[in-house]
């Protein structure tokens, strides 16, 4: 998947992708014609047909991208599709598969093979991070944003509070290995495991929660974890799926500068 810039001109925010070549030309649509070094557009203004060019507080700046290694995002939330994570949005159906990431990037989830931990495989990941940023640096804060712009994609000012204290950095390893031994996920058993909907999200939420009783925490349900971690991260990816996909179309997409 392309990177996408975003650049204003025109008194328009333009978005297009950084390896775009000469597409889409037209005597209405001047056409983008590719990209400088680092991802720096370098040609004309697919509006207006103008040169570009731009002063250094006013180069283009990338679009952040939902997805990223669930590898290197320790402590996480993680999910995935076995169709890619193009079908990871509100508009597509496919099935999607959760896990929990430990301190080294393992993930455990829960299959009908039992509880696997994986090295590999969710490389390309919506992530939610569990512990404390503050306490526990090394564990970006991603959140969505809740622009209703398929094109404003960057992160919202008002960050949901973490869902675990950064204390438990020190003993995450062992508890998720220690919870993933348990009788209750074994492979007969992964039918029974309906609680939250789907066995793999039952698993990791069900682990969450443990962690959460043991710091004195109130348990998070289905519907909160829901509606406040996974749905807004979903919405953010399907935003820049969208916005991804007709740039990938049309070359570019643009919308009004506020």
């Amino acid at each position: 998947m392309e990177n996408i810039v975003r650049f204003e001109h025109c008194g328009e925010l333009i978005y297009t992708s950084t390896h775009r070549e000469n597409t889409h030309s037209s005597a209405e649509e001047p056409g983008w014609t590719g990209s400088g070094p680092a991802g720096v557009p370098s040609g004309r203004c697919p509006l207006c047909g103008d040169q570009l060019s731009f002063r250094l507080l006013d180069a283009p700046v990338a679009v952040p991208c939902p997805f990223s290694n669930g590898h290197e995002t320790p402590c996480s939330f993680l999910l995935s599709s076995r169709s890619g994570p193009t079908s990871i949005s509100e508009q597509n159906d496919s099935e999607l598969h959760v896990g929990i990431s430990n301190s080294e990037g393992v993930v455990f989830s829960y299959t009908e093979s039992g509880v696997q931990r994986q090295q590999q495989s969710w490389e390309k990941s919506l992530t939610i991070p569990l512990i404390t940023p503050s306490n526990h640096p090394s564990v970006p804060l991603i959140t969505p944003s809740n622009h209703p712009s398929p094109a404003v994609v960057t992160p919202s000012n008002h960050p949901s509070p973490p869902l675990l204290p950064g204390s438990v950095v020190r003993s995450w390893d062992r508890r998720l290995e220690t919870f993933s031994s348990q009788d209750r996920w074994t492979t007969d058993r992964f039918s029974e495991e309906g609680e939250f909907g789907s066995c793999c999200y039952g698993f990791a939420l069900s682990f969450i929660n443990e962690v959460r009783r043991s710091e004195v925490m109130e348990v998070i349900s289905q519907n909160t974890f829901t509606l406040g971690c996974v749905l807004p991260t979903i919405q953010r990816s399907s935003k820049y799926l969208s916005l991804y996909d007709h740039i990938r179309h049309h070359g570019y997409y643009h919308s009004t500068t506020a």
